[in-house]
C-alpha cells in the first residue's frame, strides 16, 4: 500500500545510481545491513485486496473506521462454513486527502524511461469508457451515443476520463482528460466508428440459407446440413468476440492498474454469452464455456482495482420473431422455440455482466433506469473507501472459488466485491491461443495499451558489441511475487521481452528471455531496502527499428508491466 510516487522516485535515482552503488558495493564488500528488524510472511498464498465502501443509513460515507471495526470472512462454496480472516492492514483512500498529497507530474531525467502513471489534477477516481462495438447489435448503436452523452454529462468535471473502443482490437480513442472539448470528439469518434459484426442465430435469421430451404420438397437433408454448417460458423465467430472482449477487458485492468485507488469501468455492451451450447440457445454445435476464462479477467481487474459497471443499451427488448423483417410465419412450435432461445442467450449475456461487475465490486446498469444515477454512484463508490488487505486461511488454490464476506459494527451498507477465484498461478486469458490472446507475445507486439501492473523503468546502457543495444530495467519488488522457501530464501520466476516496431508499428522480431532466481535471505533484504530488482537484457533490432516495447511478466500472477521506448540507430560504433 505504498504510495506510487515514492516507488517511482527510488527506482528513478535507483537506476542512475546503478554503476556507482556497484562500485560502493564492492568497495564495501556488499550492501550494508538494514536498520532494524524485517518483516516477512511465510506464506504461500497471495495477499487479497478488498475495496469497501461503507454508507450509512443517509448513503453518506462512514469515515474514521479501524480495522477492528471490520471483520473479513471467506466460504468456499458448495461449503457454508466461514472462515474468519485476519486483517494485515486497512487504509481509508479519499479523493481530497490524495489530490492534496498530490505534487503534480514527475519530471523524469533524459534518458530514463517509465511506465508510471502521473496526472497533475485528481487523481482519482478515474473513469474509463470502453464502447463495444463487436457486442452491440446494430439496432442499438445510436442509443450508444445517447448513452454515452448522458454519462459524460453525469461526471463530474475534474473526473479523468478516458474512451475506449472495441472493435477487431482495442483502440484508445482517449486517454484520461478532464477537458470536456477533447472528451466530446472522443464521443464522435467512438460512435461513429461502430462496427457492425454481431450476427444473428441461424435459426432466428430469415435470411439465412438454411431458412430459404426449409420446407422445400427434396432439400430437408441439404437444409440439415447446411443448417449445421451455419450454427457451426456462428459459433465459431461468437467464440472468437468473446475471447477478444476478455482480452480487451484484461488489457485494459493492465493499463489502467498504475492509476492510484479505485477506478471505474464504465463496459457499454450487449454483453456475451457465458457458455456456448444447446442450453445457451446458442444452436447445436459444440460446447464453450468461458467461466475459468472469465475469472482471469475478474482476478485481473480486481487486483487492478477496477471495478466494472456493465451498461446494455438495448434497454427493453423485444423478441426478434416479432419484428417486421421477420418472414418466418406464426408457426407456434417455431415462435417458442425462436423465443426460448433468446431468452437463453439473454440470461447468458446478463450472466456475464452480472459476474464481471459482482466479481469486481460494480453494478449493472441498464439504459431504461436512470443512468446518471448509476455513474454517480460510480464516481461516488471511487472518491472515498476502505482498502483492507489478508492473507487468505481458506481453501486449497486451485481455482476455487472463494466467496469474500465483510462485516462492520457500524449501522449501514458495505459495498465491495463479492469474491475471488483462487489460483497460484494466473494464466491470461487466450495464453495458447492467437485470436484474442493474451500471450507474452501477444502483449508485447500486438496490444495497443502499455502495462502498468508492474511498476518498472528502463534507463539504455554502454554495450561493447556493434549492432546492439543494452538496457538497465528496474522493477519495484512491491509488484512482483517472491515464493519464500523454510532457509529464508526466495524465489523469482519472470519472463522479460522486447519487441522492436518499424515507422508504421508493424512489430519486426520479438525476443524473450526467461529469469528464474533463487534469491538468498541476504540478496532477498538488500532487493528490498534498495526498491528495485535489476536486471539487464540485450537485443540486436532489426532494420528500421524507429521503437522498442520492453515488457516484464510475472510468471507466478501473470502480472505484466511494459513501455515504449524510442530508439535511434547508432551511426557510431559501440563503446569498448
Amino acid at each position: 500500500m505504498k504510495a506510487l510516487g515514492q516507488s517511482i522516485l527510488v527506482l528513478v535515482f535507483g537506476v542512475l545510481a546503478h554503476g556507482q552503488a556497484t562500485k560502493m558495493a564492492s568497495a564495501t564488500g556488499g550492501s550494508s545491513s538494514p536498520q532494524g528488524p524485517v518483516v516477512t510472511f511465510e506464506v504461500s498464498t497471495r495477499m487479497v485486496t478488498v475495496e469497501v465502501v461503507a454508507r450509512d443509513h443517509r448513503g453518506h460515507f462512514i469515515p474514521g473506521l479501524t480495522s477492528r471495526d471490520f471483520q473479513v470472512f471467506e466460504q468456499v462454496p458448495p461449503k457454508s462454513k466461514r472462515y474468519a480472516q485476519n486483517i494485515a492492514a486497512l487504509q481509508a483512500v479519499s479523493v481530497s486527502q490524495l489530490a492534496a498529497q498530490s505534487k503534480g507530474d514527475l519530471q523524469v531525467p533524459s534518458g530514463v524511461y517509465t511506465n508510471l502513471v502521473s496526472k497533475q489534477k485528481v487523481p482519482v477516481p478515474s473513469t474509463a469508457l470502453l464502447v463495444d462495438g463487436i457486442n452491440t447489435d446494430f439496432a442499438s448503436h445510436a442509443q450508444v451515443h445517447i448513452q454515452m452523452a448522458r454519462m459524460l454529462a453525469s461526471i463530474p468535471a475534474d473526473i479523468p476520463v478516458a474512451v475506449f473502443l472495441l472493435g477487431r482490437r482495442l483502440r484508445m480513442v482517449q486517454n484520461f482528460t478532464t477537458d470536456p472539448k477533447l472528451l466530446k470528439s472522443a464521443l464522435q469518434t467512438a460512435t461513429g466508428g461502430l462496427p457492425n459484426q454481431t450476427q444473428i442465430n441461424p435459426g432466428d435469421d430469415p435470411d439465412s440459407t438454411s431458412a430459404f430451404l426449409e420446407g422445400r420438397p427434396g432439400f430437408s437433408e441439404l437444409q440439415g446440413s447446411v443448417l449445421r454448417f451455419e450454427q457451426e460458423t456462428f459459433a465459431y465467430s461468437l467464440d472468437v468476440r468473446v475471447k477478444t472482449t476478455l482480452a480487451a477487458l484484461q488489457a485494459l485492468a493492465g493499463y489502467i492498474a498504475g492509476y492510484p485507488g479505485r477506478k471505474n469501468l464504465l463496459w457499454i455492451s450487449s454483453s456475451f454469452p457465458i457458455s456456448i451450447g444447446p442450453e445457451s440457445g446458442h444452436g447445436l454445435v459444440g460446447i464453450r464455456n468461458y467461466q475459468s476464462q472469465i475469472a482471469a479477467v475478474t482476478n485481473a481487474l480486481a487486483d487492478a482495482k477496477v471495478a466494472v459497471y456493465p451498461i446494455d443499451p438495448a434497454g427493453v427488448e423485444t423478441y426478434s420473431f416479432f419484428q417486421a423483417g421477420n418472414s418466418s410465419g406464426g408457426d407456434p412450435a417455431t415462435m417458442i422455440s425462436a423465443m426460448n432461445r433468446e431468452d437463453q442467450a439473454r440470461k447468458s449475456r446478463r450472466l456475464a455482466m452480472e459476474q464481471l461487475a459482482r466479481q469486481t465490486g460494480g453494478k449493472v446498469c441498464t439504459s431504461d433506469n436512470d443512468l446518471g444515477d448509476c455513474v454517480k454512484k460510480a464516481v461516488e463508490d471511487g472518491s472515498s473507501f476502505y482498502e483492507i488487505a489478508y492473507y487468505p486461511n481458506t481453501g486449497a488454490w486451485h481455482g476455487e472459488f472463494h466467496r469474500i464476506i465483510v462485516k462492520t459494527r457500524q449501522s449501514g451498507s458495505l459495498a465491495y466485491r463479492q469474491g475471488y477465484y483462487a489460483s497460484v498461478e494466473s494464466v491470461p486469458v487466450g495464453k495458447d491461443q492467437k485470436e484474442g490472446g493474451a500471450g507474452l507475445e501477444w502483449a508485447a507486439c500486438v496490444d495497443p495499451l502499455t502495462s502498468t501492473s508492474i511498476l518498472m523503468m528502463a534507463k539504455e546502457i554502454p554495450t561493447d558489441k556493434a549492432g546492439r543495444v543494452k538496457y538497465l530495467v528496474a522493477v519495484d519488488p512491491e509488484t512482483i511475487s517472491f515464493t519464500p522457501a523454510s532457509d529464508g530464501s526466495r524465489d523469482l520466476t519472470l519472463n522479460v521481452a522486447v519487441c522492436t516496431f518499424n515507422k508504421n508499428g508493424k512489430p519486426l522480431q520479438f525476443v524473450e528471455n526467461a529469469i528464474s532466481r533463487r534469491l538468498t535471505e541476504k540478496e532477498f533484504v538488500a532487493v528490498q531496502v534498495q526498491h528495485r530488482f535489476s536486471h539487464t537484457f540485450v537485443v540486436a533490432p532489426a532494420v528500421g527499428t524507429v521503437a522498442v516495447r520492453l515488457l516484464v511478466e510475472d510468471v507466478i500472477t501473470g502480472r505484466l508491466g511494459s513501455m515504449n521506448v524510442p530508439y535511434i540507430e547508432p551511426t557510431s560504433p559501440a563503446l569498448p
